[in-house]
C-alpha cells in the first residue's frame, strides 16, 4: 500500500466522507470537516500505524492531508 491509500484509510475512520470526496489539498476542517479533537485523535492514530512520532513543534505545519503524507515520508526515512 501506499502513504495515501493508508492516510485516507485512516482519515475515513474519523468523517463521514467518502474517501474519493476527500480532497488532500484543502485545509483538514473544510475538507473533512474535523474539530481539533478528532484531528488530534486521528494523529495518534496516524503515529501508531505508520510507528512514527510527530514533533509537537511540527504540528502547525500541518494544514492539509498533504502535508502529512509529506511529514510521514520524512519521518519514515530518517
Amino acid at each position: 500500500m501506499d502513504t495515501r491509500k493508508e492516510l485516507l484509510d485512516i482519515v475515513s475512520e474519523y468523517v463521514e466522507v467518502a474517501v474519493e470526496d476527500i480532497d488532500t489539498s484543502a485545509p483538514l476542517k473544510f475538507s473533512t470537516g474535523m474539530d481539533s479533537f478528532v484531528i488530534l485523535s486521528m494523529v495518534a492514530s496516524i503515529e501508531d500505524h505508520f510507528d512514527i512520532r510527530i514533533p509537537n513543534e511540527r504540528m502547525a505545519d500541518l494544514k492539509s492531508l498533504d502535508d502529512f503524507i509529506a511529514m510521514i515520508g520524512t519521518l519514515k526515512a530518517a
